[in-house]
Parts: structure tokens; C-alpha cells; sequence
């Protein structure tokens, strides 16, 4: 939060990328979100992963009055569209935010049962409390 803080302070952007998965999940996210309003920045979050993070970013963007735009990958064909039982709906270049429990939608557990975990590194630099460091 105190990078996006500090180019805020310093006048030195138009919007904000949070990425949910990284910047602490939905909580933190709308904090920053929250702070970046109070600045007059509107936030684009940051989504180049699955439905589920896409489901998270959604409910943000429905509660946080300067969002500006969700980018949007394409999750309507395999192997995405297969991780959730009920993907988002994309009607005339709008996703939906859906109405379901939770971020709104259902992990498909056979879908994570029959593709194998295969871990990448992490190439973001990390502080020693966990928390993205940017320089």
C-alpha cells in the first residue's frame, strides 16, 4: 500500500494497477483503492490470471466508486472456463458480478483433481515480511 501511497503523494499517475492476488487480497486491495480515491486516481486492477481471480477483482470494482476498467483475459474456453462450475458472464463487453455466495463463483475440484500442480518461480521481489517491493 505505501508505494501505491507514495505515487499518489507525488502526483506521478493517472490510475492505479493493483493486482489482488499480490497485493494482500480483497481487504487490502480496497484499501488501496480507497487511498487512491482520496487522491482523485480511479484503479484498474491488475488480472493476467483465472476466473477466480477475476471473481475477486469483480467485487471490487462493484464497491469502489473510482474504478475505471477490468482487464479481462478471455476465460471462455478451456482450461479456464473449466476451473469454476458457473464461469462469468460476459454480455456485450460487461462481466456480470454475480449474485452467488462468497466472490461468486464455485471451484470445480475436478477440474484442480486432474491437472497436475506444476510450480514456477516467483520473480517478484519480496520484503522480508512477504509484501511486494517494488524497487
Amino acid at each position: 500500500m505505501w508505494e501505491f501511497r507514495e505515487l499518489l503523494h507525488q502526483r506521478a499517475c493517472s490510475y492505479i494497477r493493483p493486482d489482488v492476488c499480490l497485493a494482500g487480497g480483497l481487504t487490502h486491495s480496497k484499501k488501496i483503492a480507497a487511498v487512491a480515491e482520496s487522491f482523485n486516481v480511479g484503479v484498474i486492477p491488475h488480472n493476467p490470471l483465472t476466473p477466480i481471480s477475476t471473481a475477486a477483482c469483480i467485487q471490487i470494482d462493484a464497491c469502489i466508486p473510482n474504478f475505471v476498467l477490468q482487464e479481462y483475459t478471455g476465460e471462455d474456453k478451456p482450461p479456464k472456463s473449466e476451473m469454476v462450475k458457473d464461469p462469468l458472464r460476459l454480455e456485450e463487453g460487461y462481466l456480470e458480478i454475480p449474485d452467488r455466495p462468497g466472490i461468486g463463483v464455485e471451484i470445480n475440484d475436478e477440474f484442480f483433481a486432474t491437472h497436475e500442480y506444476s510450480p514456477r518461480p516467483i520473480n517478484t521481489p519480496l520484503r522480508e515480511d512477504g509484501s511486494v517491493a517494488d524497487r
